[in-house]
C-alpha cells in the first residue's frame, strides 16, 4: 500500500475505491484501509465530502439487499473523516434504502448504529426515529414501535414537521389494523389523513400523496366494518387523484369502490364501477389492470402491494375454468398464503385459505378442505377482518353441515353459524344508513341461509333421536326458525314499523316528531337512490346524518327515546297476535329449498324442508311472469295454448310448494283454517299465494293475506285506524284506462284528489281510505322509483326522491316509492288499494326488505294494502273492485256525512276473496252490461281464469 495521503493507484477517488468492491476486484478489508488513510488539507475533505454524497447516491440505487449493505458499510467508512453527523447520515440512507427492499431487521441494525450519532443533529435524528418506527411496523413490532413513538411524536410537533407526524400515525395505522384494532386503527389514520392534508406539496418531499392517506383510510374502515366511511375515503381518493392528475390511482380508487360493494354483495354495482375502471386502465395504458378488473387474466397483483395476489388470482382463474384441475392450484395458492403472510397483508392470506379449501373440496379431501376454512377464519379474527369473518365463518358452518356425518357436526355448525350472525348483526347495526345496513344483509343472508338449514337439521335429526337433547333442540326449532326468518329479511320495514309505533304514541303531546321522522326517511331513501345510481353518497350521507339528528334532538326535547329493540318477536307472541281459525306460514328460503314453518293461535307449530333449489325458484317466477303476460296478450287463435302453459305452470307451483305448504297448516290445525297469513322471503313475495286455497286440495273458504315479515303482525295488529272520511279516489292521467272510473261505485262517496304528487301528499295524510285506479310500475333495477302514474310536476326533474322524467313517448310522473316511504304519514288509513299493474311486487335482494309500493304505503302508516303481481286487465280490475267494496261494505250504510269518523266495516282480505269469487262467476251478459262493452274476452263467464282472478293479493291484517 502506498504511503502518501492519496489513493493507491489506479483508484483515483473512494468511489472508485467502492466500486473496485463491487466488482470483485478488491477486498473490502483492503477498500477500508484505503478508505481511512489520513486526509491531508481542506481541500481533501471537501473532495471526500462530494465522494461520499457520491456514494449516498448509489446506496439510494442499489437493487439489491447484498449491494446496499456493502455500500452502506463502505460509505460509512468513508464518512468517518467528516465527522460522527456524515457517518450517521450515511447509514440511514442505507436503512431507508433496505426498508424499500424488505429488509427491515438489517435497517433497524444500522438505525441503531446511526442514532447516537445524529445525536447532534435534530432533523437527522427525527429522520433516523421515523425511518426506525417504519421498521418496526414491517416487522410488526407493534410493542416497540408504541414505546418509541411518544417520544418521536413530541419531537415532530416540536420542530413541527407535519411530515413526519403524518407518515408515523400513517405506520402506527397499519400496525393496529394488523393486530385487529380497530378503534386505534381508525383514530390513527384520521389524524394521519387530516395532518397530511394540511402539508404543502413544495414540503411533502417522498411522504405519500392525500390519495395514497385516503385509500389507506379506506381499507382500514371496511376491514374494520365502516362501510361508509370506507366508501367515503375511496370517493375522496378519486377526487383527489383527479384533481392531482394522477389518473392511475382515480382507476384505482373506482376499482376498490367495485371490491367494497362487491364485499357488501352487491355484485351488480360492483361490477358496473370495476367496468368503469377497467375503462379508466385502458385509457392510460394498463391493460393489465383493465383485464383483472374484468376478469379477463388472474395475474396483475394489488395497486402498490406486489406480487402476492398474482398467485391467488391464477388460481381462482384456474378452478373457475377448469374445475378438474383444482390440484393444479393448491401449489399456487399455497405460494400466494406464504406471500401474503411475509407482506403482512391478511385479507389475501384469508382469501387464499378460503379458495385453499375449495380446491381440497373439489379434490374429495374435506377433511383438508375444513383445516384450511378454520385457519382463514382464524385470520380475519387475528386481523379484525369482520365482514371477511361473517362469510368464512359461514363457509365452515356449511361445510361442517353438509360434509359433516354425525350430529356432532350439526351441533358444531350450529354454534358457528351463531358467532357469525351475532358479528354480521353488529355489523348491520353499526351501518349508518339503510342502504349500507341492507348491503351488510346480503352477507348476512348466507349466514341466515345456513342458519336455517342447521335448525331444520336439527329439526329432523330430532324427530328421530332417543337422545332427549336432540329431541329438546327439536321441539324448540320452530320457534327459533321463526325468530331467524324475522332476523333474515325486513328488518329495516321492522324498525320503522316500530319507530312509527313510537311517534305515533307521542305525536298529539310532540307533533314535530312526525315531519322529523319523514324527515329522516326521506334522507335514507335518498342515500339509497345515490347508491344505486352508483353516485358520490357523502352528500346524502351527510345529509342523512343532519335528519337522524334533527329527530334525535326533537325526541329528546319530548322527553321521547325512539330506541327500539332489534330483537325479533318470540314465537308466543306470535301465537298471541293470531286470531281464531288463523295460520302464520312462515316461509324462508335457502340456495337448496323452502323451510316452511306454521303456528298456531294455541301455539302449535311444524317445519318442513322442501327441496326447492334456488335456480328452480328462479326459473319458475320467469315461467309464470311469461305464461301471465302471453295469456293476457293471446291472439284469439293462442287462448287455448296460452291457457294451457299458464295451467301447466301453477300445476308445477303447486307440486313445488304449495302442497307442501297446505300439508305442513294441516299438521298443526285439525280444522280448515279460515286464514293464512303468509310471510315469504325474496323471490316467493312474487308468487300467488291465492291459490294456496283455491288450488287441487286448498281448504275451502280459507282467505290468504300476505305479510312483509312475521315480525309485523304483532305491529300492524296493533295499529289502530279509524278509516274516516275523506275517503280518497285517483284516477288515471293518461286516460288509456277505459274502466279504471268504474272501479269505484259513486255511491261509496269517494272524493276525487288530482293525480299530482305535490296534491297526494297534501291530501292523503288525513284520508281514512284511498284507491289508486292508474298505470303503475316495477322497476326492477331501482325498486324505489316503482310507483303510480301521475301528473309530472314542475319540479319533477330536481326531486331527489322523484324519477326522473320519463321519454317524450310517456310525459307522465310517477309517485315514486320513495316519495310514499320518505314523505308520507297516514295516521289515519285503514286501506290503500292500487288498482294498477304491477303494483304489488317487491324488490329482489337478498336483504328481502319488501321495497316496493305495498311496503312504503305500510311503512306510511296504512294498515292494510291490496295490489297486483302482474299487468291487469283494465276490464277485469273494474268488475273485481267493484265487488271488493260490495263485500267490504255491505252493511255500510250509503254515503256518510263526510264529518263521520266511520271505518270500514269488513275484512279487506275476506272482501277480496269475495270479489274473486264474483268475478270468476260474473256471467257474460253481465260483465258486458256493467262495462258497457261486448269487448271481452271470448268465453262465458269471461274473467273465471285465475290470469283475471288472482292477479291482486292483500297485505296487511285487516
Amino acid at each position: 500500500m502506498p504511503s502518501d495521503d492519496t489513493y493507491a493507484q489506479p483508484y483515483a477517488d473512494g468511489v472508485e475505491i467502492v466500486t473496485a468492491v463491487l466488482d470483485g476486484r478488491l477486498a473490502r478489508a483492503d477498500a477500508a484501509e484505503l478508505l481511512r488513510r489520513p486526509l491531508a488539507g481542506t481541500a481533501r475533505l471537501h473532495l471526500r465530502h462530494a465522494e461520499v454524497v457520491r456514494l449516498g447516491e448509489l446506496v439510494e440505487q442499489a437493487q439489491s439487499i447484498e449491494r446496499t449493505r456493502a455500500l452502506t458499510d463502505l460509505a460509512a467508512v468513508a464518512a468517518e473523516p467528516l465527522g460522527a453527523g456524515a457517518r450517521g447520515n450515511v447509514l440511514g440512507q442505507g436503512a431507508a434504502r433496505l426498508l424499500d427492499l424488505g429488509a427491515p431487521e438489517t435497517a433497524l441494525a444500522l438505525l441503531d448504529e446511526a442514532r447516537p450519532l445524529l445525536a447532534g443533529d435534530a432533523f437527522l435524528a427525527l429522520e433516523a426515529g421515523k425511518l426506525r418506527l417504519r421498521a418496526l411496523c414491517d416487522l410488526d413490532r407493534r410493542t416497540d414501535f408504541e414505546r418509541d413513538l411518544p417520544a418521536f411524536l413530541a419531537e415532530a410537533e416540536r420542530v413541527g414537521s407535519g411530515v413526519d407526524l403524518c407518515t408515523v400515525l400513517y405506520d402506527r395505522a397499519l400496525l393496529a389494523s394488523r393486530a385487529g384494532d380497530h378503534a386505534s386503527a381508525l383514530h390513527s389514520v384520521r389524524e394521519a389523513r387530516r395532518i397530511r392534508a394540511t402539508v404543502a406539496e413544495e414540503d411533502s418531499g417522498y411522504v405519500r400523496g392525500p390519495a395514497s392517506f385516503a385509500l389507506q383510510h379506506a381499507l382500514i374502515a371496511r376491514q374494520s366494518g365502516r362501510f361508509e366511511e370506507a366508501l367515503g375515503a375511496l370517493e375522496d381518493m378519486r377526487g383527489l387523484a383527479l384533481a392531482s392528475g394522477q389518473r392511475p390511482a382515480a382507476a384505482w380508487a373506482l376499482s376498490e369502490l367495485g371490491i367494497t360493494w362487491d364485499l357488501l354483495g352487491d355484485a351488480g354495482r360492483a361490477e358496473e364501477l370495476l367496468t368503469e375502471a377497467a375503462g379508466e386502465a385502458e385509457r392510460i395504458g394498463r391493460r393489465d389492470w383493465a383485464d383483472h378488473w374484468r376478469h379477463r387474466t388472474p395475474d396483475q397483483p394489488r395497486y402498490g402491494d406486489g406480487e402476492e395476489s398474482a398467485p391467488w388470482h391464477r388460481a381462482a382463474s384456474l378452478m373457475l375454468t377448469a374445475p378438474d384441475r383444482a390440484a393444479d392450484a393448491i401449489p399456487l395458492l399455497r405460494t400466494a398464503i406464504a406471500a401474503a403472510r411475509a407482506s403482512h397483508q391478511p385479507d389475501l392470506e384469508a382469501d387464499a385459505r378460503n379458495q385453499l379449501a375449495a380446491a381440497f373440496q373439489q379434490c374429495g379431501r374435506p377433511e383438508q378442505a375444513q383445516l384450511a376454512l378454520r385457519a382463514a377464519v382464524a385470520v380475519t379474527r387475528r386481523s379484525g377482518d369482520l365482514l371477511r369473518e361473517v362469510r368464512y365463518v359461514t363457509n365452515l358452518a356449511r361445510h361442517l353441515l353438509f360434509e359433516g356425518d354425525t350430529e356432532d357436526d350439526v351441533e358444531d355448525a350450529r354454534k358457528e353459524i351463531a358467532s357469525a350472525l351475532e358479528l354480521g348483526e353488529r355489523l348491520r347495526a353499526d351501518a349508518a344508513t339503510v342502504e349500507l345496513g341492507q348491503n351488510v344483509a346480503i352477507t348476512l343472508a348466507r349466514a341466515y341461509d345456513t342458519a336455517i338449514l342447521v335448525a331444520a337439521a336439527l329439526y329432523e335429526v330430532g324427530l328421530d333421536a332417543a337422545d332427549p337433547v336432540y329431541a329438546g333442540l327439536a321441539r324448540r326449532q320452530p320457534e327459533a326458525l321463526l325468530e331467524l326468518g324475522q332476523r333474515a329479511r325486513a328488518a329495516t320495514m321492522t324498525e320503522a314499523l316500530r319507530v312509527g309505533q313510537v311517534v305515533e304514541r307521542h305525536a298529539d303531546a310532540a307533533p314535530e316528531l312526525v315531519p322529523a321522522m319523514l324527515e329522516l326517511r326521506a334522507a335514507e331513501a335518498a342515500v339509497q337512490l345515490a347508491a344505486a345510481r352508483s353516485g358520490n353518497l357523502a352528500p346524502a350521507l351527510s345529509a342523512r346524518d343532519r335528519s337522524a339528528a334533527r329527530l334525535t334532538a326533537a325526541a329528546g326535547s319530548a322527553g321521547v327515546s325512539l330506541a327500539v329493540s332489534a330483537e325479533p318477536v318470540p314465537g308466543g307472541e306470535l301465537a298471541a297476535a293470531l286470531r281464531a281459525g288463523e295460520v302464520l306460514v312462515d316461509l324462508l328460503t335457502v340456495p337448496e329449498g323452502v323451510v316452511i314453518t306454521c303456528l298456531t293461535p294455541a301455539g302449535r307449530s311444524a317445519v318442513e324442508l322442501v327441496r326447492w333449489p334456488e335456480e328452480d325458484r328462479r326459473g319458475m317466477l320467469l315461467r309464470l311472469r311469461r305464461a301471465y303476460r302471453e295469456r293476457l296478450g293471446a291472439h284469439p287463435d293462442d287462448l287455448a295454448e296460452t291457457r294451457l302453459l299458464l295451467r301447466s305452470a301453477l300445476a308445477d307451483l303447486d307440486t313445488a310448494l304449495l302442497a307442501a305448504v297446505r300439508d305442513t297448516v294441516r299438521r298443526v290445525s285439525s280444522d280448515p283454517p279460515r286464514r293464512m297469513l303468509v310471510s315469504p322471503e325474496n323471490e316467493l313475495f312474487h308468487l300467488p299465494f291465492w291459490q294456496l286455497s283455491s288450488g287441487p286440495s286448498g281448504p275451502s273458504g280459507c282467505v290468504v293475506s300476505v305479510l312483509p315479515t312475521p315480525g309485523a303482525l304483532p305491529l300492524l295488529r296493533a295499529r289502530r285506524r279509524d278509516g274516516r272520511r275523506p275517503w280518497i279516489s285517483v284516477g288515471d292521467p293518461s286516460g288509456t284506462l277505459r274502466h279504471a272510473a268504474r272501479d269505484l261505485s259513486p255511491e261509496l262517496g269517494y272524493r276525487p284528489c288530482p293525480p299530482e304528487t305535490g296534491a297526494l301528499l297534501s291530501a292523503l295524510p288525513g284520508a281514512g281510505r284511498v284507491h289508486f285506479a292508474c298505470h303503475g310500475s316495477f322497476d326492477e333495477d331501482n325498486s324505489h322509483l316503482s310507483g303510480l302514474e301521475v301528473l309530472p310536476a314542475p319540479d319533477a326533474g330536481s326531486d331527489p326522491l322523484g324519477a326522473p322524467p320519463q321519454d317524450g313517448t310517456n310525459p307522465l310522473g310517477r309517485f315514486t316509492v320513495a316519495q310514499i316511504s320518505g314523505r308520507l304519514h297516514l295516521p289515519h288509513c285503514a286501506l290503500v288499494v292500487l288498482s294498477a299493474c304491477t303494483s304489488g311486487l317487491p324488490r329482489l335482494h337478498p336483504a328481502s326488505e319488501f321495497t316496493g309500493l305495498p311496503g312504503a304505503f305500510l311503512m306510511s302508516g296504512t294498515r292494510n294494502v291490496v295490489a297486483s303481481l302482474w299487468p291487469a286487465s283494465d276490464a277485469a280490475a273494474a268488475l273485481l273492485m267493484r265487488s271488493f267494496y260490495a263485500a267490504l261494505d255491505d252493511d255500510r250504510p250509503p254515503a256518510p256525512a263526510p264529518a263521520t269518523p266511520t271505518g270500514p266495516t269488513g275484512n279487506p282480505s275476506a272482501a277480496l276473496a269475495a270479489a274473486r269469487r264474483r268475478l270468476a262467476g260474473t256471467s257474460r251478459a253481465e260483465a258486458a252490461e256493467l262495462l258497457g262493452t261486448d269487448e271481452l274476452p271470448p268465453f262465458d263467464p269471461p274473467f273465471a281464469e285465475t290470469v283475471y282472478t288472482d292477479c291482486f293479493q292483500h297485505y296487511g291484517v285487516d
